[in-house]
């Protein structure tokens, strides 16, 4: 059965940012920083306990590579910092969460590597060329990634996390014989060395006098900063690659670089006093795209045509006792790796890199124009004689049986019809010669058997989150909803519980919904793709007939008549149409800078007024004014006010989001020129004497006696630590909520905080690529929902919109299943009403048909079924107060008994006791093991799910598959 509830994802496969500002670095000097600690997912603060994490997309971006050590395996992306692999729970566990704002480069992870004799200390290589005055550092830990260390080496050499060839690897490398000495290869400049443990590094003049880096460029482009590199003269800096893999073994260095019409693969047997190449029978018209070594300690090179995933490469052994080579491709393409058992060598794997060839989901897939398009898998078991090709679903000759099974989305809905792709990586886990694993530009697939007849690939990229979020929204009573590069958006249900909209229109820079009526919401992409509206609160789609606009940001107001009035702000101006998209209107707001996209924003209390925030800022006029700048209407949007100066522009991030605390009462940003409380239509500026805010955003009250809640990524004052801070009182006083160990590099390119609209403390944060964050309270309860209602007068204007507060209960209904459909059921009510329930959305997933009897519960709010239970055969748990009542259905038998008491029936998975398995269970469970909560009898034995007599983290692992539907039973 597929899942309604998806694991959401995002992007970041792109080197194309948005940049305003470039500080060239102080390059004099080496220095270690002192430790720092790494991610905690509870932390004890003033409030309670508050609880980091990310919202569960799953992957979505390029994991650039994968290294295994004895015992463990680390990952590395592109943006999105490195992780490690956690056996016990199966999922991967960020270990970059500390990184700063001023260090989001060193999410950028080039090269890790784990010393042969210690799983526990690890070297990460990091660097962005955009990004942390292009600084390149060596982070390290002992502990395996509790705490770090780094190293700052941008002096020596420079590396670009994000560019070209960033899935070759790996550029570190650590002497088994003598683990205090590393050496780390640069995009610039060549080779260094550390003989103290990474504490201090030196370049290797014995690989310098090869004189490979003959080039020059600047680094990057529109800054002074002149290096070495092996390309010609003036080569983008994201498109040279250096040294790209670097291997010991038998005491020689092997360093591969990548250049072409010259050897590009050599040797040191003195510890790097000399170098000579390799080998005249390896090729030199093609790129080494990694190295890795086999269970006899020969050197294993895979090649690729090109650093950007095409052109032609191949597989090749260096005996590393007679220097033989044996050229040992699968095919003639670009590879990625090519991977040996550890304990033979005669069993290898391989991927290429960059081939497009047909991947099945299905056996229809040809037919329904399915079919996907990424790279292929080999195994060989004669050391590289022979290979089998592994492609998905594709034929071993025509009617012959599949090569590998049909791939499957390991509970990850959204990924299925995608393909692997950019395999620059191929691993077999070192706990497992029989399971691989495989990066891709989406993620991580695995296959628990290669050896099998028929292997199946499944996506298991759990615990990695790289999406990069551009815009958010939480709905007073409704659901949160996100805005993602690559993979459109989700509504999020909760933190672990999303689903993505549909139609698909690829990156998304939008989403809105109109205060009047939620149900009404609108998205834009970022490109030419269609734009499209929902009248059922974003859970069907209609296309728009133009969108008026690429990329930018939405609003929706609604005017007196009931019509929809949905707003475009693009870069330099805003228009809206008032019929779908059918025509446009500029709404004529001048003075606005031409690259600057205006924060349009309805006033959530009085639909005619609609605000639009933006800067001008002209780099070509010495000493010309570059105000932030606010428009205000006060007819719908139909015409708007002069530019209201708020402050100067500080030529940094648009700090142009607006927060809401009432009717005609603002929050504005202002960078480093602080924040600002605008009322009376704009004609009241108030500074709030913030020292630096780069957005803010607004979320639900402390209480019913408080305004809104504000956030700000800033610092209030000038000795704060930049961070998160919040206001519970409109601005006058601020609290830090974060702490260094959380902070993700900062806002990203969203460039928001978006505060929960129906839970105190609970925020939403964008960020560079290690997904969207959330943070929230573990005590705190969602406020009251107070709920709009309207009533449709046609297809399109909704007229009597009135707003009410319910506290009816929720109540149940029998009734009788009349159709199945897949995951869709039609239910007769015993009042002769029928209803349509999706299965996956209420998280029921027993079998269902015609003429079952079912007991059905409603929301008393919404309406909303949100449970189902099957008479007959099935247990209903009703929750009065602290009782428990159990009910069988086949002879009304009962058991009454106290959540506190001895209970004789056990609930495997009612962690809380509560009556019902959801993922607050999962929470609590979760915390118990951590230490930081206590279970009661009872509890414990509900959670030991596994039965097994103890409560462990495989009780936590089950308990999570239950509540994605992986499993049906415990």
């Amino acid at each position: 059965m597929s899942k309604r509830f998806l694991k959401v994802s995002a992007l970041a496969v792109s080197i194309t940012i948005a940049f305003t500002a470039f500080i060239c670095a102080d390059f004099s000097s080496i220095t270690q920083d002192n430790q720092v600690e790494a991610y905690s997912q509870y932390v004890e603060t003033e409030e309670g306990t508050r609880e980091w994490g990310g919202i569960e997309i799953t992957g979505g971006g390029f994991v650039s590579g994968i290294v295994t050590g004895q015992d463990v395996m680390y990952a590395r992306t592109d943006v999105g910092g490195a992780y490690k692999y956690n056996y016990d729970t199966e999922e991967w566990e960020q270990l970059f969460a500390f990184i700063s704002e001023a260090d989001r480069g060193m999410l950028s992870v080039e090269a890790i590597a784990i010393d042969p004799n210690d799983d526990d200390t690890v070297y990460f290589l990091c660097g962005c060329a955009y990004f942390s005055d292009a600084r390149t550092a060596v982070y390290k830990t002992t502990d395996g990634g509790k705490t770090f260390t780094s190293t700052d080496v941008t002096s020596l050499i420079q590396v670009m996390g994000n560019g070209d060839g960033r899935h070759f690897g790996e550029r570190l490398v650590i002497d088994p014989e003598n683990p205090d000495t590393i050496y780390c290869g640069g995009r610039t400049n060549g080779l260094i060395k550390s003989t103290d443990g990474g504490e201090t590094w030196e370049l290797v003049e014995g690989f310098d006098d090869l004189n490979l880096f003959t080039g020059t460029t600047n680094w990057p482009t529109w800054t002074d900063n002149m290096v070495s590199i092996v390309d010609a003269d003036g080569t983008a800096y994201n498109s040279t690659n250096g040294v790209s893999s670097l291997a010991i073994s038998d005491g020689k260095l092997f360093v591969g670089v990548s250049v072409q019409g010259k050897p590009s693969v050599y040797v040191s047997e003195d510890n790097g006093e000399t170098f000579e190449p390799l080998s005249d029978d390896l090729p030199t018209d093609t790129y080494p795209s990694r190295f890795n070594l086999d269970a006899d300690g020969n050197l294993l090179i895979s090649y690729a045509g090109a650093l950007s995933f095409s052109g032609d490469g191949g597989c090749y052994r260096y005996n590393i006792e007679d220097g033989s080579v044996d050229n040992i491709s699968p095919t003639t393409n670009s590879f990625g790796a090519v991977y040996s058992d550890p304990n033979d060598s005669n069993k290898l794997v391989a991927t290429t890199c960059g081939l497009w060839y047909s991947q099945l989901w299905h056996e229809d897939d040809w037919e329904t124009d399915s079919v996907a398009w990424g790279d292929i898998t080999f195994r060989s078991e004669d050391g590289g004689k022979t290979w089998k090709q592994l492609a998905p679903g594709n034929e071993d000759g025509w009617g012959g049986p599949l090569q590998a099974d049909y791939l499957q989305d390991g509970g990850v809905s959204w990924v299925e019809g995608k393909a692997i792709h950019w395999t620059g990586c191929m691993v077999i886990d070192p706990r497992d010669p029989d399971k691989v694993w495989v990066t891709s530009g989406n993620g991580i697939f695995t296959c628990d058997d290669i050896w099998a007849e028929c292997p199946q690939y499944y996506f298991h990229a759990d615990g990695i989150e790289e999406v990069v979020a551009l815009d958010m929204v939480s709905v007073k009573g409704g659901n949160v909803y996100s805005a993602i590069g690559d993979y459109d958006g989700f509504i999020h249900y909760s933190t672990t519980e999303s689903k993505q909209y549909t139609p698909n229109i690829g990156s998304t820079s939008a989403i809105a919904y109109c205060p009047s009526n939620p149900d009404v919401m609108v998205r834009f992409s970022e490109h030419q793709e269609p734009a499209y509206y929902s009248m059922d609160a974003g859970e069907t789609w209609t296309e728009m007939e133009s969108s008026g606009g690429e990329g930018g940001k939405a609003a929706i107001t609604q005017l007196e008549d009931g019509t929809y009035r949905i707003f475009h702000a693009v870069s330099g101006g805003v228009s809206y149409t008032d019929d779908f998209g059918a025509t446009w209107t500029s709404c004529g707001i001048n003075g606005v800078y031409y690259e600057c996209v205006p924060y349009t924003f309805v006033d959530l209390e009085n639909p005619s007024l609609v605000y639009a925030y933006g800067y001008y800022n002209d780099p070509y006029t010495p000493n010309a004014s570059t105000p932030y700048r606010l428009y205000v209407s006060t007819d719908y949007g139909t015409t708007f006010s002069s530019a209201i100066d708020i402050c100067q522009y500080d030529g940094c991030d648009a700090a142009t989001r607006i927060a809401y605390l009432g009717e005609d009462d603002l929050i504005l940003a202002g960078g480093w020129h602080g924040l600002y409380r605008v009322t009376n239509q704009g004609q009241n500026i108030e500074s709030l004497n913030v020292y630096y805010c780069k957005t803010v955003g607004y979320g639900a009250p402390k209480d019913e006696d408080s305004p809104n809640t504000l956030y700000i990524w800033g610092r209030p004052t000038e000795s704060d630590a930049e961070g998160i801070y919040a206001s519970t009182d409109a601005g006058e006083t601020w609290f830090r909520v974060n702490d260094d160990a959380h902070s993700y590099g900062g806002t990203g390119n969203g460039n928001f905080i978006v505060g929960d609209m129906n839970t105190y403390g609970t925020f939403y944060m964008s960020t560079v690529g290690t997904g969207i964050i959330y943070s929230q309270l573990t005590d705190v309860v969602p406020n009251p929902t107070q709920t709009t209602t309207t009533t449709t007068t046609t297809t399109t204007t909704v007229s009597d919109t009135t707003t009410t507060t319910t506290t009816k209960e929720n109540y149940t209904m029998n009734g009788t299943v009349t159709e199945v459909k897949g995951n869709d059921i039609i239910v007769k009510l015993e009042d002769d009403t029928e209803i349509s329930v999706n299965l996956d959305s209420i998280q029921y997933y027993d079998t269902l048909e015609v003429d079952d009897s079912v007991i059905v519960e409603f929301d008393g709010i919404t309406e909303e079924v949100i449970s189902l239970t099957k008479q007959g055969d099935t247990t209903t748990i009703t929750t009065i107060d602290t009782t428990i009542t159990t009910i069988d259905n086949d002879d009304s038998s009962s058991t009454t008994t106290s959540n506190d008491g001895d209970i004789d029936n056990i609930l495997l998975g009612d962690v809380n006791c509560d009556g019902d398995i959801k993922s607050n269970d999962l929470l609590l469970l979760k915390k118990y093991l951590l230490g930081l909560d206590e279970l009661s009898e009872q509890a414990l034995k509900n959670a030991d799910v596994t039965t097994d007599g103890d409560v462990k983290s495989n009780d936590l692992l089950s308990l999570k598959k239950y509540l994605l539907g992986l499993i049906d039973e415990f």
